[in-house]
């Protein structure tokens, strides 16, 4: 058996490919019609073949800003691949089971379904709404709101495109429809699409900008910003002179009254006796102090220590 060399070994090594470097990075952006190609996230892929089929999830708070829907997660999969651009399509949504159980308590009702809509573009899928009530609900008013609800999401899914469908889904139309349809039935706590999930594409739409007007608009909006960053910096070193000469002045001003100081308390060192000292002995109260507590102060001045405490305060005071 042939014993591999360690400078084989080391030429193999060299030969082998980088796969890191190999990688592309691609901007995962949303379907065009209703989201315009919105710029959702990032992903790496060796080749344009690798990352078709991938799906993105993520939440709708950082899809649209909606903090209320934090709880909500989006599956967008990639379709299409231009340049660097992976394109997408809504495959579904779903609420997260955590905040699904906390909904649900005791002395509450819940009332779910399955239902399979086709809209007029021709898209497939399956809708899961789910309703929960104040109180505990009787099996019989379970059926007839899994009824009502049925037909609302059927014949609001059959009339509307897939974008709008969409936009009803993250928003609050057929959950404010299914509430209002409900109530008269039982207190309604809550009335969602917990899920969704796409069966079978459609047509496809082509309504909504092209890639490259995106493109142009996203470069244009880079440009404006970087041109209100140069605008404010600008204006923040032309402001500078004044507030250097304005801290320079203080600065002045402080050096002035600090050399006042200094001359003040020279003077009175001169005299043989302090501003400080002078001050504490006006404000000092000596008849509420000790004895040994008016030697110390005897000591600190230089004066004798010796004598009874009204000798001592007489001493101190310059009787």
């Amino acid at each position: 058996m042939a014993v591999r060399s360690s400078a084989q070994s080391r030429n193999l090594a060299r030969k082998q490919r980088d796969k890191w470097k190999a990688k592309r990075i691609f901007s995962i952006r949303a379907p065009r019609n209703p989201w315009q190609y919105k710029k959702i996230g990032e992903t790496i892929g060796e080749n344009e073949e690798f990352i078709k089929g991938r799906v993105f999830q993520t939440t709708q708070q950082e899809f649209d800003g909606d903090f209320t829907k934090m709880h909500v997660k989006l599956n967008f999969r990639i379709v299409e691949v231009v340049n660097q651009d992976a394109i997408t399509e809504f495959v579904g949504h779903e609420h997260q089971n955590d905040h699904i159980r906390r909904q649900i308590r005791r002395y509450r009702g819940k009332v779910d379904a399955v239902v399979d809509v086709i809209t007029n573009d021709g898209y497939l899928i399956r809708l899961k709404p789910l309703i929960v009530t104040e109180g505990r609900a009787t099996s019989s008013m379970k059926k007839i709101m899994r009824k009502k609800a049925t037909e609302i999401i059927t014949i609001f899914a059959s009339t509307c495109t897939y974008s709008n469908l969409q936009k009803a889904i993250l928003g609050s139309e057929i959950e404010n429809n299914m509430s209002n349809a409900l109530s008269p039935i039982t207190k309604i706590r809550s009335a969602v699409i917990a899920k969704s999930q796409l069966l079978k594409t459609g047509v496809v739409s082509s309504e909504g900008p092209t890639l490259d007007e995106i493109h142009a608009a996203e470069i244009k909006a880079e440009a404006e910003l970087k041109a209100r960053k140069e605008a404010a910096l600008s204006s923040t070193e032309d402001e500078g002179p004044t507030i250097l000469e304005a801290a320079e002045a203080m600065e002045s001003i402080s050096e002035k009254a600090s050399d006042d100081n200094t001359t003040v308390e020279n003077n009175g060192e001169k005299d043989g006796v302090s501003s400080a000292s002078i001050v504490s002995d006006v404000e000092t109260d000596y008849s509420s102090m000790t004895v040994a507590e008016l030697k110390e102060v005897l000591k600190e001045l230089g004066k004798p220590v010796s004598g009874k405490k009204a000798d001592l305060i007489a001493r101190i005071i310059g009787e």
